[in-house]
């Protein structure tokens, strides 16, 4: 069991990274991107706050309920 703990803290905590990483691309894109039909800068803060914030945040309480 505490095996099964130990491998999901380093996923998590390697998600928690390319996620982190992801979300700085996005915020580039958001600065220095024209905005498109499909790809407005609203289009990537939403998918910010959406997709990347959301997982983030569930990964750091699960980092944090079993530390």
């Amino acid at each position: 069991m505490a095996r099964d703990r130990k491998r999901m803290r380093k996923v998590r905590e390697k998600r928690m990274a390319s996620i982190k990483g992801q979300i700085q691309k996005h915020e580039h894109k958001i600065k220095t991107e024209k905005g498109r039909k499909d790809t407005t800068k609203d289009y990537w803060q939403k998918e910010i706050d959406k997709k990347f914030l959301k997982t983030l945040k569930k990964d750091e309480e699960y980092l944090d309920e079993n530390k």
